[in-house]
């Protein structure tokens, strides 16, 4: 199990609007901590935060960070 400092960190980036979008992708646009178009943030890669960007692949940009 990799401990905390070696977690794997993402930016997760909205590049596609939510209007007109199924209630539950808005949502869980909104529990990654996107507040608005073309928002960035950064989580530790966890099981529930890839659930989450799968969910939404189609509405965000994905990257690495060190």
């Amino acid at each position: 199990m990799a401990k905390k400092s070696e977690a794997k960190k993402v930016r997760i980036t909205q590049k596609r609007s939510g209007i007109g979008r199924q209630e539950g992708h808005r949502r869980t646009i909104r529990a990654l901590g996107i507040k608005r178009h073309q928002q960035s943030v950064v989580h530790e890669l966890t099981p529930a935060i890839e659930g989450m960007i799968k969910k939404v692949s189609f509405m965000v940009e994905v990257e690495e960070v060190e």
